[in-house]
């Protein structure tokens, strides 16, 4: 049984249904109404004809290789009260986080085989100095969310001494200017962290139409319409067609004891040599990984060729490649994705989409480009996203 002081179960105790006011049922009436709108947007993911600049060729079996990599979850918290975010003073410590929480998620994650994932408390980083991490059978990289009513944004990997080393936002019933989203990316920075956007596009806590110099987006969340997950990907597309270079990555956004955040997924195939908080965050930041619905989802590798040895080595997800004439060679590897639908996407809008019908099926693109385009792909069934890779940049 729970220590009646541990927040979990107080948690648990404040969120008993109470009698439905007339303010409540008018708020219930306005969520609906905005969940019907981001259905509609989640379910759209239309984008220009472009499909006259791929010419499909003859694959190459067996490419683009397999590469080493990390199974990880990111976005995932040790409590599910937002009490402490709203009022991060000393005497709400007890509400940071939840040394329960942080073990069962840590032990709930590695029967998932997860082998590192991200902490990301509401904005308390008090988990990060938890011994038991130094015990875990995985890792555990620190991190924080930056919580404001105007948005959120995942900060990780930042230097911090002890757990009064937050990047906090301004008090929660202040107003939160573009200023401090700028002034939270450049500190964030300076102490050699990622700030990764949180579900940018959620109703209510919407994220102010500018990256403001972040390292990526969170383009899979949560799998509930008030998330907007297609929104999310269709906002970051745009970035991307806009010239910015932001990494896509996904987020759990667990929280242990609620009861619709219990998920352990979406998750991150993240292509690093070791397993070690350094080697993942290097490779995150570099966008060298692929988001994926769970650990048995199937995956999409992408690879493109410049000229010279036909491996397909020449660039992965989030590298830049240079250009050598006006035209580039990607190839695609679907693996265990048989009955999805691949699309291939880049700054013009569609290249190709095809049904899958094998179990390592292979597609090979002779692509028209231009410096400042971009490929990335997509695998689908139905409406259901199961795989997205990070862009290839061409300059």
């Amino acid at each position: 049984m729970l220590d009646r002081s541990d927040p979990l179960e107080l948690r648990a105790r404040d969120q008993k249904l109470t009698p439905l006011t007339d303010r409540s049922a008018s708020d219930l009436r306005r969520v609906l109404r905005v969940a019907a709108l981001a259905l509609t947007a989640a379910c759209s993911h239309r984008y220009p004809d472009a499909r006259a600049l791929a010419e499909l060729v003859q694959p190459l079996p067996d490419l683009p290789a397999v590469p080493l990599r990390c199974l990880v979850a990111n976005h995932v918290h040790t409590i599910v009260s937002d009490r402490y975010s709203h009022d991060p003073r000393p005497q709400q410590a007890a509400w940071a986080y939840s040394p329960r929480g942080l073990h069962d998620a840590i032990a709930a994650f590695q029967r998932d085989g997860v082998v590192a994932i991200v902490l990301t408390d509401h904005n308390a980083i008090d988990a990060n100095f938890d011994p038991q991490i130094a015990r875990a059978p995985i890792a555990v990289i620190p991190g924080m969310e930056w919580t404001t009513r105007r948005g959120h944004a995942l900060l990780i990997g930042f230097a911090a001494v002890d757990r009064n080393d937050a990047i906090l936002p301004p008090p929660w019933r202040s107003a939160t200017t573009r200023a401090d989203f700028q002034a939270m990316v450049d500190r964030t920075h300076a102490r050699g962290g990622l700030v990764i956007i949180a579900h940018p596009r959620v109703p209510l806590r919407t994220w102010p139409d500018d990256s403001f110099g972040a390292d990526g987006v969170e383009v899979w969340g949560l799998d509930l319409a008030l998330m907007r997950n297609g929104a999310a990907q269709r906002w970051w597309h745009e970035r991307l067609v806009g010239g910015e270079r932001l990494l896509a990555i996904a987020g759990t956004d667990l929280h242990p004891g609620a009861t619709i955040r219990r998920h352990r997924h979406p998750l991150n195939w993240v292509y690093a040599a070791r397993c070690d908080p350094t080697a993942i965050l290097a490779a995150i930041r570099a966008g060298h990984l692929l988001v994926v619905r769970d650990a048995h989802a199937p995956q999409v590798l992408l690879g493109l060729e410049a000229g010279g040895a036909l491996d397909f080595a020449d660039a992965r997800e989030g590298d830049s490649l240079a250009l050598t004439g006006p035209t580039v060679d990607v190839q695609l590897r679907v693996l265990a994705g048989a009955g999805a639908t691949l699309t291939v996407l880049g700054r013009a809008g569609l290249l190709h989409t095809r049904p899958i019908a094998t179990a390592d099926e292979l597609v090979r693109l002779h692509l028209r480009a231009a410096p400042g385009d971009f490929i990335r792909a997509e695998l689908r069934s139905g409406r259901q996203l199961l795989a997205l890779t990070n862009p290839v940049y061409l300059r």
